[in-house]
């Protein structure tokens, strides 16, 4: 039994991939900056863990090859030694962009889909 048209339903979902990684990376990044903007905004200010004033200057993303994006939130955020107490800044700001950033990454999967065969 043949199907009119397969052909070209395999060519454009052999396609798929390739626009799925580039919707995809976009909207990480996008989500990266966010919640790099998010910890700024929470940051305690005061007590300075080197002593130079400057600590939302030390929250930075860096996106990686493979797409992903490292967000450093700076000296603040580690935990020492001892004191395991929760981080004021870093997961309230993971929490609040959590949901946004999967909803990106879900309307970027549909746009490459709706991308492909429409447009």
């Amino acid at each position: 039994m043949t199907v009119i048209g397969a052909d070209r339903v395999m060519r454009k979902l052999s396609q798929l991939p390739d626009r799925i990684k580039k919707n995809v990376d976009r909207a990480v990044k996008t989500s990266g900056d966010e919640l790099v903007r998010t910890a700024k905004v929470l940051i305690p200010v005061g007590k300075d863990a080197h002593g130079d004033g400057h600590e939302r200057d030390k929250i930075h993303a860096t996106q990686n090859a493979d797409g992903s994006v490292l967000v450093d939130f700076g000296p603040k955020s580690k935990v020492i030694e001892g004191d395991r107490g929760p981080r004021p800044f870093v997961n309230p700001a993971l929490s609040v962009t959590r949901k946004r950033h999967k909803s990106r990454a879900k309307r970027a999967v549909n746009k490459a889909v709706k991308e492909l065969f429409n447009g």
